[in-house]
């Protein structure tokens, strides 16, 4: 029987600490939007306006007003370079303006340029004082992404304080707190490629070890993926479950993902293999989100992150796991695993998705499984991706692994 491992629960703050180095950047190249896009559309107005500003009058800061908002359409729809583009693009027209200068440092977080994000959050701070209280909701969310809870919550209250009353975020103010509190006395260390955190309670010849294996762990995958990641990856030892009660992680689960890898663990339990597997599983979705530039399809990333743990199916599992049942369609098999399911339901979910990778692991080998990842990476949807690694469409990958499977 598989047992099941920690779900991916993917949360929007997915980064990790920036590196000192600054560099002042250039723009970043975007794809073009549809000619039907609102905000290209709105963008295309700003911008035939924009012939007629000179820079330096109100009218200049207006349009840069504009193109913020238009940028952080941008970056809640994902597509970061554009965002990149026009909030830089509103910096020219207004460089003393706070809220683009947080915005861009939120998006070259997202991007994972933390080399450019650090360069903007000094100018950010900077202006921020005169900035509306939106300019302390954005740097709170880049504190908190980058583990600097102390600093996440005096933004989140600075923005309270002046009259900042976006419901999520204050929700958000109210948890960092809470965890900030849950963390204290934290002990902390850099690895190879991580940042360590740990409770006091744990010991520290257990963080010693656990560091010995994960940098081993990071070794292996980085060398299967073809790939590093960008900064240090955040890690976090929790001795209990307080801070898993705290987001509502079901009992079962002793680990996750949300761009920061958490992991709860009896302190006096030492390095086990089921620990070991856990955060096996959890570095693969930090490398997955990596290299396919978080486009990868969830059954992928739950996949290849339980392929890591060293889950291996005979067949006749997975016959026995779908036994009077017909298994997910890929599509419903990405919805299924972006939602909260019981025990049983997971189950059945990550069975079909680890089978799904040990078949394309079979039948074309591990390289070939790993440029299938970068692919996304690289812009290419699912059905080139499948054409370019595998000569396969969505419905033949499918129809092809039940055969695999016998189903």
């Amino acid at each position: 029987m598989l047992a099941v491992a920690a779900p991916l629960l993917a949360w929007s703050l997915a980064v990790a600490p920036a590196p000192a180095a600054v560099r002042k950047p250039a723009p970043a190249p975007a794809p073009q939007p549809a000619e039907g896009d609102a905000l290209h559309l709105r963008l295309r107005d700003v911008r035939r306006r924009s012939e007629e500003v000179r820079p330096g009058t109100p009218e200049a800061k207006t349009l840069a007003a504009e193109l913020s908002e238009i940028g952080a359409g941008y970056l809640e729809k994902r597509d970061l370079g554009r965002a990149i583009e026009l909030l830089g693009e509103a910096y020219g027209w207004d460089p003393d303006n706070g809220i683009v200068l947080a915005l861009l440092t939120l998006a070259y977080v997202r991007q994972e340029e933390f080399d450019f994000a650090r360069f903007y959050l000094d100018l950010a701070l900077q202006r921020a004082p005169r900035a509306p209280p939106r300019a302390y909701e954005i740097l709170g969310e880049v504190y908190y992404s980058w583990n600097r809870l102390e600093d996440a919550v005096v933004a989140w209250e600075h923005f309270r304080q002046l009259g900042g009353d976006n419901p999520v975020t204050l929700r958000r103010l109210l948890r960092a707190r809470q965890e900030l509190a849950l963390s204290s006395g934290q002990r902390s260390l850099e690895g190879d490629g991580f940042s360590l955190f740990w409770d006091a309670s744990i010991g520290k010849d257990v963080a010693a070890r656990i560091s010995d294996r994960l940098t081993d762990f990071y070794r292996e995958q980085s060398e299967f993926f073809g790939e590093r990641l960008p900064a240090s990856q955040i890690v976090v030892l929790y001795a209990g479950r307080a801070y898993f009660s705290l987001v509502s992680v079901p009992d079962w689960v002793s680990g996750l993902f949300d761009g920061k890898i958490r992991v709860s663990l009896d302190p006096d339990g030492g390095l086990s293999p089921e620990l070991e597997a856990v955060l096996a599983h959890e570095l693969a979705h930090a490398f997955v989100r990596h290299v396919s530039g978080d486009h990868a399809p969830g059954w992928l990333h739950e996949g290849l992150a339980l392929w890591w743990e060293g889950r291996r199916l005979m067949t006749s599992e997975i016959r026995e796991a779908f036994r009077g049942r017909s298994p997910h369609t890929l599509a419903d098999l990405n919805g299924n695993l972006a939602r909260r399911a019981d025990r049983a339901a997971a189950r059945t979910n990550y069975v079909e998705a680890l089978g799904l990778v040990e078949y394309l692991v079979e039948r074309y080998g591990s390289a070939a499984v790993a440029c299938f990842a970068r692919d996304f990476g690289e812009g290419r949807t699912l059905t080139e991706a499948l054409r370019l690694e595998f000569d396969l469409t969505p419905d033949e990958l499918f129809r092809r692994w039940k055969e695999w499977a016998r189903l």
